[in-house]
């Protein structure tokens, strides 16, 4: 039976390091939190058997704390950032050094609800009604671009793979009565160039890797059900080459929570299942991850808290929905659902893949949060 089909046998391997990992010694960025000795007996540490790059602790947190944060890694996989209330960090992924730090707004409100980092320097984050985006080498003040119309949370934001491009999405309720748009920023320029029609509840947008497309998530309703569908653009002249409405979710279903061109992930019934966008056909269904080991008996059910795709993999992060025990950390193949490894954590708030697939990054937001870079097993 294989670790996707038992995914308590696929806990109980790596709990006892059946996976050859090789933890690399931690690495803390120069001026990040320290703790004391005390404070380490009490804090959470990096899983076992985990090949960490780099850890960087960060600040306590308390009951009035948010503990939501994103992350993303820079379209050439060099660099990867964090994202939380007390502003953004963008660290090297080579050792862990600091790049850059970009406080937090003054205005009440603005968290940031998406992050994109280009291969050329440029962090964007998005806002309430628009991006904000910083020279990581440059001056403190933003260049600030606004969504087209009314919009909330930018909620998707992507750079082209040369840089030149900029694209975000804001998230739009299923009842709203004008159609969401995909705004687009020539960087070099300093200005919108196209206003894309692209709806969805739960947004995405990305560029090709070779730069000349870009697609954009796009939910039709449909009996009160929402579809998997999205749209494609080429970037000479921003002209729609596809329009794939997509098949509507079956019933039960959270999410989607990520989703490419090909392919949906969401949860339902208990499982992690994967559906092709053009057909509905069901690629695979696997159940989430069990409760650790040492959890009480009774536990509460599993649920889908985070999930994020690269060109072969699936990451997520399934915690218990009482929220009172640690959840787990997830590697599975994208071609077929089969574990790759689990790591038993809590808390965590935001979760990344490296553009390669070979390194994934991950959040903490319970006590005092924490931040580690990680080798993918293979």
């Amino acid at each position: 039976m294989s670790p996707a089909q038992s995914p308590h046998a696929s806990r109980a391997a790596q709990r006892v390091g059946l996976w050859p990992l090789v933890l690399a010694a931690l690495t803390t960025v120069p001026g990040a939190a320290q703790t004391s000795p005390d404070d380490e007996a009490r804090e959470p540490r990096v899983p076992s058997g985990l090949a960490a790059v780099w850890r960087v602790d960060g600040r306590k947190l308390d009951q009035r704390d948010s503990a939501w944060s994103v992350a993303a890694f820079s379209t050439d996989g060099k660099l990867v950032g964090i994202s939380d209330d007390s502003g953004t960090r963008v660290f090297r992924v080579r050792d862990g050094a600091l790049v850059r730090m970009l406080p937090a707004p003054f205005s009440t409100g603005q968290f940031a609800y998406s992050l994109a980092i280009s291969a050329n320097g440029l962090a964007a984050i998005g806002r309430v009604g628009g991006v904000e985006v910083f020279a990581l080498d440059g001056a403190a003040v933003p260049a600030r671009y606004h969504c087209a119309g009314a919009c909330g949370p930018v909620s998707a934001a992507a750079f082209s793979p040369n840089g030149k491009w900029l694209a975000f999405q804001a998230a739009r309720g299923a009842l709203e009565p004008t159609p969401g748009l995909v705004s687009v920023v020539d960087l070099g320029a300093g200005g919108v160039v196209a206003e894309l029609e692209a709806s969805a509840t739960r947004t995405k947008v990305a560029f090709a890797a070779d730069g000349r497309a870009l697609f954009a998530a796009n939910v039709t309703r449909v009996d009160e059900s929402g579809t998997f569908g999205l749209r494609s653009w080429v970037t000479t002249g921003w002209r729609r080459v596809r329009d794939l409405p997509g098949v509507a979710a079956p019933k039960g279903t959270i999410g989607p929570y990520a989703l490419n061109e090909s392919v949906a992930a969401y949860q339902r019934d208990g499982r992690l299942e994967l559906r092709r966008l053009v057909s509905g056909e069901l690629v695979w269904a696997v159940p989430l991850a069990p409760p650790a080991l040492d959890a009480a008996l009774g536990s509460s059910p599993m649920r889908l808290d985070l999930v994020a795709f690269s060109r072969d993999l699936v990451l997520s992060f399934e915690s218990p929905e009482a929220r009172d025990e640690q959840g787990a950390i997830v590697l599975r193949r994208l071609a077929d659902g089969e574990t790759i490894a689990m790591y038993d954590v809590a808390g965590v708030s935001a979760l990344a893949l490296a553009p390669d697939g070979g390194a994934f990054l991950y959040s903490t937001g319970a006590g005092r949060t924490y931040t580690v870079l990680a080798r993918v097993p293979r």
